[in-house]
């Protein structure tokens, strides 16, 4: 199992179920920029909560 399907799985068993997730973990994440367990690079768009005001990270916060 790769470490997607794992987190994945650990997520569905001890989470609120109260939307559809994508199917990506996010391990780290910096200004408009995401990356997933497997290393791969996602530029954020999806304009969750505070990050789409202030980006992943931001150091004044």
């Amino acid at each position: 199992m790769s470490a997607t399907e794992t987190a994945i799985a650990s997520a569905e068993a001890h989470s609120a179920h109260n939307y559809h997730p994508l199917p990506v973990v996010v391990a780290s994440a910096e200004g408009a920029w995401m990356t997933d367990v497997e290393g791969r690079r996602y530029l954020d768009l999806l304009a969750g909560y505070s990050a789409l005001n202030f980006g992943h990270g931001n150091p004044r916060l």
